[in-house]
């Protein structure tokens, strides 16, 4: 039978401390290295400080770009200016807007409002501005199509209002599209292309038949083909 091997208590007491011996060293080292270790930590400082500062700016400037967006909102419904008055006041704050969302939407606004006031020429190149800007599955993108096809049938450019219609149409986004058939009859009609016309309004009677205002478009079709 093997004995076992005492250890006296005096022997143990003589034996360095394991946490000791390992505080001593990290010490020895920290101390050797000292300028590297202080490098390191103010390297990982400026790090957190630049993301905090970063962060801070980027939330001041959608607070101020929210702020310019309501300016412009409170400009186009302010009563009593004349409309030139309120489109050089949305003009001068959309220059303050930077490159994003807000600037897209703002561009918008703006383009419907000389769209509003028959400022067709003028509303045109803001909605080319947002369709250069953004995707076009993207709502804005959708929303900027439609007012240049509009603003192009109010110039009376009805051959490029239609390939504007038609490009929304075959595009296959979610955008609506009821009324966007309907503007594309009436542009066939009014560029005297009644079978363009016609073709348009019978396949709007079976692409939108549930639709609640599927009767104005009968009674535009009845209409047309009576005059064919």
């Amino acid at each position: 039978m093997a004995k076992s091997v005492r250890i006296k208590r005096k022997e143990l007491l003589n034996q360095p401390d394991q946490f000791i011996s390992t505080t001593d060293i990290l010490i020895a080292y920290g101390s050797k290295h000292k300028t590297g270790i202080m490098s390191v930590v103010a390297v990982l400082v400026l790090v957190v400080l630049a993301g905090v500062g970063i962060k801070y700016n980027k939330n001041v400037k959608t607070l101020r770009m929210e702020s310019l967006y309501y300016e412009m909102e409170q400009a186009k419904a302010a009563k009593g200016t004349k409309p030139q008055e309120v489109i050089s006041k949305m003009e001068n704050l959309l220059s303050e807007f930077s490159e994003g969302p807000q600037k897209q939407r703002a561009t918008l606004i703006l383009a419907d409002e000389l769209y509003n006031t028959r400022a067709y020429d003028r509303a045109i190149p803001l909605y080319k501005d947002v369709l250069t800007d953004t995707s076009p599955a993207k709502l804005p993108y959708q929303l900027a199509s439609v007012g240049m096809a509009h603003s192009l049938e109010g110039k009376k450019d009805y051959k490029g209002a239609i390939v504007a219609y038609k490009t929304i149409i075959e595009s296959q986004n979610k955008y609506p599209l009821f009324h966007v058939y309907l503007s594309l009859a009436r542009c066939y009609e009014l560029s005297k292309d009644q079978n363009g016309a016609l073709l348009t309004l019978r396949e709007m009677t079976t692409k939108f038949s549930d639709h609640s205002n599927i009767g104005l478009v009968e009674a535009q079709l009845k209409k047309l083909e009576t005059l064919a």
